[in-house]
């Protein structure tokens, strides 16, 4: 076995946000659940590269998921369901960018890298 960074193999998509800089506003959530809408477990989130201005937060809450219409679970959508979120906190100032990448890691341990831009204005 390796120790060390191993690459990544994938592109990393971007998720595009804006907050008002001097805000905390919630910019993405996770969900997983089984077929009876009970949750499988919280996700975790590991910070790749942090924010360069802001700060990233990672939480446990409620949210509606959005599962599509054809999805068995999209009768869950009905109701608030546990939710890993992602916050971020924007500095006060004028227009600006900021960005980051997190690694997110369901349940079952499937991985998968974000870029989160946020635009402050």
């Amino acid at each position: 076995m390796t120790t060390g960074a191993l690459a990544w193999p994938r592109p990393i998509p971007t998720v595009e946000k804006v907050v008002k800089p001097g805000q905390t506003q919630k910019i993405g959530w996770f969900v997983s659940l089984d077929p009876t809408c009970r949750s499988v477990g919280p996700w975790a989130v590991n910070m790749i590269e942090p924010p360069g201005k802001g700060q990233v937060m990672v939480e446990q809450g409620s949210e509606y998921p959005g599962f599509s219409p054809n999805n068995p679970r999209s009768a869950c959508n009905k109701r608030k369901v546990p939710a890993t979120r992602i916050l971020y906190s924007a500095p006060p100032g004028g227009p600006d960018d900021d960005q980051f990448i997190i690694e997110i890691v369901d349940p079952l341990g499937n991985a998968q890298r974000l870029r989160y831009h946020v635009g402050l204005h």
